[in-house]
């Protein structure tokens, strides 16, 4: 019994990190929209939409890593 409350508190801890790094990827997505509404120059927007696709590519693979659905 012990070894499935490990389990259980391995896959809560993944959900938690899954929600936090999709929390990310969607304020660096957002940010980036703000910068390409306010009329930055075209070297931050797409500085901003790299780092959005960075964050967004993460948490995508960290949900395919540990076997999360979507």
């Amino acid at each position: 019994m012990v070894q499935l409350l490990k389990v259980s508190s391995l896959v809560q801890r993944n959900k938690v990190v899954a929600k936090r790094k999709g929390t990310v990827a969607a304020a660096a997505a957002a940010g980036a929209g703000v910068i390409a509404i306010a009329g930055a120059p075209a070297v931050l927007v797409v500085g901003a939409l790299a780092g959005a696709g960075y964050f967004a590519y993460d948490w995508f693979k960290f949900r395919v890593k540990n076997g999360m659905r979507f």
